[in-house]
């Protein structure tokens, strides 16, 4: 049994969407039930303190200090963000 669902997404993936189904001949509808189901079992399979969110949110309070934050990156993240 199938049932639809309605979802807001952001632009820049409903692009990429668009862009990945129509050069591979997917129906959107298609990728979209793989996706979910791919990420609903990585989920299940690797464990929590593994998986690192794609986006962060802060409060204004943590936002500013971040944004006002003087500290310089470490040696281990300068050599983590490098091009190789």
């Amino acid at each position: 049994m199938s049932v639809q669902i309605s979802a807001y997404i952001e632009d820049d993936i409903k692009e990429r969407m668009e862009r990945y189904s129509a050069a591979n001949g997917l129906k959107k509808g298609f990728l979209i039930q793989n996706a979910l189901d791919y990420y609903l079992n990585a989920l299940h399979e690797i464990p929590s303190h593994m998986i690192v969110p794609s986006h962060m949110t802060v409060d204004d309070k943590t936002f500013n200090a971040l944004l006002n934050s003087k500290a310089k990156p470490n040696n281990k993240l300068k050599k983590l963000l490098q091009d190789d």
